[in-house]
């Protein structure tokens, strides 16, 4: 699934526990035992765990598309941030996330749906 955010096109695919905690380990040359998910903010790529149930993925995607928000805002060069930060991150982030979570989740039920026809 594809989506844009600051004139910028990224990309999110599911991935298998393995292979995301290879992606984890080569991106940041830490052991890793479980990756929820990764983002690859040069690559303009999210992965998330497809073995984990729905409610986890929509969480993990949340988490990965605010580490996008900051990456696409220059958010990641703020030293310090402090709660009035976070309180303007999370209201200007929201229609954001809502948005892409949104065609995430029609995107997993046009695929079951895909599934149980063939």
């Amino acid at each position: 699934m594809y989506f844009e955010i600051n004139k910028d096109k990224w990309k999110i695919e599911e991935k298998s526990k393995q292979e995301l905690i290879d992606i984890y380990q080569s991106q940041y040359s830490e052991e890793a035992y479980y990756v929820f998910g990764v983002t690859i903010k040069s690559e303009h790529l999210i992965y998330i765990n497809k073995e984990m149930c729905e409610e986890q993925q929509i969480k993990t995607l949340k988490h990965e598309l605010t580490h996008c928000y900051i990456w696409e805002y220059g958010l990641y060069n703020v030293p310090n941030f402090n709660e009035e930060m976070v309180c303007d991150l999370v209201s200007s982030i929201n229609d954001f996330i809502n948005e892409i979570v949104d065609k995430y989740k029609k995107e997993v039920k046009r695929r079951k749906v895909w599934k149980k026809q063939y």
